[in-house]
């Protein structure tokens, strides 16, 4: 069991078999290369949270939320450029809420490609021409399914999603 202090969600337990390492670590973050997903019982946003850093926790989504199909083209693509088997991998997305705006927006530019079997992912960047850090989730081009639960990747060993697990009476909402 892996315990974490302090977190946005405050303290927290999550099984080993739930860590994905990042290899090359993520963008601005080069140094953090341990990650868990935090799943929420509700909304489709869950956090890719540090496992070094607990101050460090990102929101994502699954990009098969995202309609029309991202990115572009075959998955096998995607799955080739880090050497991994399509059928065994997730692309998520880092998503913001906009302090201009308040409207949802997602980095389309650098998905994050995991290798679930594996449990290892990279941060990768597109053509920065087709796609961009800051889009609006719900613009005519781009809209969010609808959900009420996040399920992103199955923790290995047991076949169950990673939720955390408050040590703590107190948590703060996400």
């Amino acid at each position: 069991m892996i315990h974490l202090s302090n977190t946005r969600f405050g303290d927290i337990s999550v099984e080993e078999t739930s860590a994905i390492a990042f290899p090359r670590g993520i963008i601005g973050f080069s140094e953090e290369s341990g990650f868990t997903i935090l799943e929420r019982t509700n909304g489709p946003i869950a956090y890719l949270q540090s496992l070094k850093n607990p101050r460090l926790a990102l929101p994502i989504i699954d990009s098969s939320m995202l309609s029309p199909s991202y990115p572009d083209g075959p998955k096998e693509d995607l799955a080739n450029l880090v050497g991994i088997d399509v059928n065994n991998m997730a692309v998520l997305v880092v998503v913001h809420v906009s302090p201009d705006d308040k409207r949802l927006r997602a980095n389309l530019l650098a998905p994050i490609v995991v290798d679930v079997e594996n449990r290892k992912a990279w941060q990768i960047i597109l053509d920065p021409e087709t796609y961009g850090a800051n889009v609006a989730i719900g613009d005519p081009k781009n809209t969010l399914a609808s959900t009420n639960k996040t399920t992103i990747i199955n923790a290995p060993a047991s076949g169950t999603t990673t939720t955390a697990t408050p040590t703590t009476a107190t948590s703060a909402n996400p």
